[in-house]
């Protein structure tokens, strides 16, 4: 899965140097014609999104199986934050040099160190830091079912199937407040991911399989949607068809990872694989100022092919840096100081009796 997460992060920055309108200006021609045969496959990079919340959806309840509320927001905390203040302040350093790309003032810099700047529609610093607040959506979500008690296989169902239900009938209705909070159009995503765990854990059954089933056909729909759009976006036709065959790809590669073998891989492939997984995020918070902004300087002084690597060479240099040099050293301690931080609140609480007393 480490591997299957760094595919889609590859997918979605080469989308993104190849494929989006944006990057237009910087080429100085349009990506199609810039890389005609390249921009027929990753035009559709932008489905590395939906694998990503299908392998959060099973990821993020695995992890939090069997952990408590403070552990989990621990774990969330100690993981996203480190490698994403790091990111916005390299971002914040390249655009003092570079008069390209995004230009947020000091206040929407500071505002983006929530991570939930799109609530108070103010601009990214990076074009893809609105995906976190789907994945914050979601966390809070698996809150509000930890607080309830474990992940039994009858409240993982509940969840899995209401979810998507509850975001498609929001949106429906007209309650705009309460789609944007429910996240319609990616809520089958993780869905799908989830009811994977649970097959992964519990294994297959009839009401798993026919909730699986639903949440595929409601992705489809979905991703046909979005197929549209990605069209409008990118001025070039993308194929509904092949969309979706990649995105029931994509389910068949999340499962494939799951399944139990009689064997490991080596040694050595593990931990190639894990160090691609470590690289996934920072690679995935990096790629686009940075990568534009060193198409816009190289792509009129050597060939393109130079340009794009040169691109994601930088995207990856980063990362490593990222990782090595913040999220180890940081992770770990941030984790372990909120934990800490939550379990004395809670105590404190108790102790005004505003909070049951934990069961011995």
């Amino acid at each position: 899965m480490d591997g299957l997460r760094f595919g889609a992060a590859a997918a979605v920055l080469l989308y993104h140097f190849t494929a989006t309108s944006t990057v237009t200006s910087y080429w100085g021609t349009v990506p199609e014609r810039a890389f005609p045969v390249l921009n027929e496959v990753t035009r559709y990079g932008w489905l590395g999104v939906e694998l990503f919340f299908m392998i959060s959806g099973f990821v993020i309840l695995l992890s939090a199986d069997g952990r408590g509320v403070s552990g989990f927001v621990a774990s969330r905390v100690g993981r996203l934050f480190p490698a994403y203040w790091a990111c916005i302040v390299l971002t914040v350093a390249l655009q003092r040099v570079w008069s390209g790309g995004r230009q947020t003032t000091l206040f929407e810099t500071l505002v983006n160190l929530t991570m939930v700047q799109d609530l108070f529609e103010v601009t990214g610093v990076q074009v893809v830091f609105w995906t976190l607040l789907v994945e914050l959506k979601f966390y809070l979500l698996v809150l509000v079912v930890l607080a309830l008690g474990p992940f039994t296989r009858h409240r993982v169902l509940a969840f899995a199937a209401l979810w998507p239900l509850a975001g498609w009938a929001a949106q429906e209705l007209g309650a705009a407040w309460l789609a944007e909070w429910l996240v319609p159009d990616y809520a089958p995503y993780f869905s799908v991911g989830m009811l994977l765990f649970l097959a992964y854990r519990d294994g297959f059954d009839v009401a798993t399989s026919l909730l699986l089933a639903g949440a595929l056909a409601l992705s489809v729909l979905r991703v046909l949607d979005a197929a549209g759009r990605a069209s409008d976006l990118q001025g070039v036709t993308v194929d509904p068809t092949v969309t979706v065959v990649i995105l029931l790809l994509s389910v068949a590669a999340v499962w494939a990872t799951t399944l139990r073998r009689s064997t490991a891989p080596s040694r050595r492939v593990a931990a190639v694989l894990g160090t691609f997984g470590a690289l996934t995020y920072p690679v995935y918070l990096v790629h686009t100022q940075f990568g534009y902004a060193v198409i816009d300087v190289l792509a009129h002084e050597t060939t393109r092919t130079v340009a794009l690597v040169a691109a994601g060479g930088l995207s990856i240099a980063l990362a490593v840096a990222i990782h090595y040099g913040v999220e180890r050293p940081t992770s770990a301690r941030l984790r372990r100081a909120v934990q800490d931080g939550l379990r004395r609140f809670g105590h404190a609480v108790r102790a005004r009796g505003l909070l049951p007393q934990p069961r011995s």
